[in-house]
């Protein structure tokens, strides 16, 4: 008898009364414990789409695409995300089932907008939103795709590929409207119009997937944020076919769009993180003619295997198609990245006449004498950023209620929530970014020689004031003017010669001598100063007043004016003198020549930390 054998023949063994018992039959479900919402039950519709290969995918999308290689703890994925999504959706709908069972919502529609939310990210791309901002739009720029499109096929082909997912054609077009955020038709349920507003509101951007991204990459960033979707949700009714909220929460929703706001100025369009995502895109540019990774959202069965892990094909390959990509992914691995090099805010009504002036031609065509740039050196970005909703206040497009008229709805305006409330929704900041961080300095220099220019130039004088005739001063300007005049300083004409006399250009042409008197302080931004000493207009159009000379220096730029109507870029910005020699690869390439014996001891202390 081996030593097993006694336990085999142990009374004891069939004693217990479950062994003799059948299980019941449960449903499939499982809990999962969430760091952001806690335990998250999932029901057996949502395992089943959960537990494909197209879901499954999601693990391999980082939520944060570029911005990754700059915040390493930006590392979940569109799989948790979706999730959460899931989760809130399920929450808020069986709110409003449980507190206004007028509303008439059943369990198919439960069913539905939960899985809207756990499907409306089947169909992102590589590394997010550079696939579809960035590398589509220049790979297929007459194709109009999207990837809540791609979603939706997705979809389809999930519900084709695996028959046991429980899902009707009627119940597909439903959920594959709801991500849409619309309805294609009136078909009966498309008068619950207060459904589409769950997962991808359109009417004011407020909806359950902001709630879930806003927290989830907040804390993973190591953000902190007041936003508390579940208090919202509790505070929200349907009232007119539409979700409102209760008065109080006016002030949580102007917080969660400026955490919102937050998030894309210092997270999501990190200067940094942004001159990576360009690397991605051209790096996949690179690669689209012999990978055909573009042609992959014509068929989902390609698509479906188009993750993050793209690069990681391309860098294994030893194909010579693919040389140029493989460099450009050494490059991000080796940190050898794009670089940022100036940054100036725009005021909106000059947008579409900067971006005809300020193009990579027009910048390098004000380059010094041998700095030997091209337009493939220079990388331009008009960077918008605002509350979701362009230059609109989302604010005003949501109605609220009040607990003595829960059944009435209104908007409040937003100098009733707060007399603190930013006045304007939207901003425009143009950003330039070097392939060659060798060429930094000379394209931030070329650059403000150009926009010098713009400041002078005629074609942007529109003349544009109140309607009370005073002036226009931007807070800046007019605590500088207020400031010298209490000082008493003498107005003077700042400006430079338009020969550059430091032999190496090293010298910024924007930066002020010392001793040249102050600028006066702007009587009319746009206007023209009756006293003004006239000036001559370089050109009609920005285009033409930029031609650069023959000579090969920049031209002459007419004296400053005493009234400036564009923004200036900023001195933090600015590079110092020194810059190709004090900067990272330099400080990286002294430790290298110390290692092998090479350079001068004392030009390797100066650089020591």
């Amino acid at each position: 008898m081996s030593r097993y054998d006694w336990a085999i023949e142990d009374d004891d063994f069939g004693c217990s009364p479950l062994s003799s018992q059948e299980a019941a039959p449960v449903s499939y479900s499982k809990t999962i414990n969430d760091p952001i919402h806690g335990h998250i039950k999932l029901d057996e519709d949502c395992m089943k789409v959960i537990d494909t290969v197209q879901f499954q995918r999601l693990r391999d999308l980082k939520q944060l695409g570029s911005a990754y290689f700059v915040f390493p703890g930006g590392a979940h994925n569109r799989f948790e995300h979706s999730i959460g999504v899931c989760h809130l959706a399920g929450v808020l709908i069986e709110h409003f089932r449980t507190n206004q069972p007028e509303l008439g919502i059943t369990n198919n529609d439960v069913k539905c907008v939960k899985l809207a939310g756990l499907c409306h990210d089947l169909g992102h791309g590589p590394f997010s939103h550079i696939f579809d901002n960035e590398f589509m739009k220049q790979a297929r720029p007459g194709l109009e795709w999207t990837h809540e499109d791609a979603s939706g096929a997705m979809l389809q082909y999930l519900v084709d590929d695996n028959p046991h997912v429980d899902i009707n054609k009627e119940e597909l077009e439903f959920i594959q409207d709801l991500i849409n955020g619309k309805p294609r038709s009136d078909y009966p349920r498309a008068a619950k119009r207060f459904l589409f507003e769950i997962v991808a509101n359109k009417r004011n951007s407020v909806d359950v997937d902001k709630f879930d991204y806003i927290q989830r990459d907040c804390h993973n960033v190591g953000i902190k944020t007041s936003l508390d979707a579940l208090r919202l949700i509790t505070f929200s009714r349907v009232i007119d076919n539409q979700i409102c909220y209760y008065k109080g929460e006016a002030f949580n929703l102007y917080e969660m769009f400026h955490t919102r706001y937050r998030l894309f100025k210092t997270i999501y369009t990190h200067k940094v993180g942004k001159a990576t995502e360009y690397m991605v895109s051209e790096a996949l540019l690179a690669a689209d003619k012999y990978l055909g990774i573009s042609l992959s959202v014509d068929d989902m069965k390609r698509y479906v295997h188009l993750t993050d892990a793209i690069i990681k094909e391309i860098e294994r390959s030893t194909a010579p198609e693919l040389a140029e990509s493989r460099h450009i992914i050494e490059r991000i691995r080796t940190r050898d990245l794009y670089r940022f090099v100036d940054a100036v805010p725009i005021q909106l009504e000059h947008e579409l006449k900067l971006r005809e002036a300020v193009t990579p031609e027009a910048i390098i065509a004000h380059q010094c004498t041998g700095d030997g740039l091209t337009e493939k050196d220079v990388v331009i970005e008009w960077l918008k950023l605002g509350y979701a909703m362009k230059d609109k206040n989302p604010v005003d497009l949501i109605h609220f209620y009040q607990k003595y008229h829960p059944n009435v709805s209104f908007p409040i305006a937003r100098q009733n929530v707060s007399a603190l409330l930013p006045p304007l929704f939207e901003e425009l900041t143009l950003r330039i970014f070097a392939r060659d961080n060798q060429k930094r300095q000379k394209i931030q220099r070329a650059f403000r020689i150009l926009y010098r220019n713009l400041q002078q130039s005629d074609a942007f004088d529109d003349g544009l004031q109140n309607l009370s005739g005073d002036s226009v001063l931007n807070p800046v300007d007019r605590r500088i003017g207020e400031g010298r005049a209490s000082r008493g300083e003498e107005a003077g004409v700042g400006g430079v010669d338009g020969e550059d006399s430091d032999p190496d250009h090293s010298h910024d042409i924007l930066a002020t001598p010392v001793g040249t008197p102050s600028r006066p302080p702007a009587r009319r931004l746009f206007g023209a100063d009756p006293q003004a000493t006239p000036v001559t207009s370089v050109a009609s159009t920005p285009a033409a007043s930029l031609k650069r000379q023959s000579n090969g220096l920049h031209a002459t730029p007419s004296p400053l004016r005493p009234h400036q109507h564009l923004l200036q870029p900023c001195d933090s910005s600015l590079l110092p003198l020194n810059y190709s020699e004090v900067s990272s690869p330099a400080r990286k390439k002294m430790r290298l020549d110390a290692d092998t014996g090479v350079g001068s001891e004392s030009a390797l202390s100066e650089f020591q930390l």
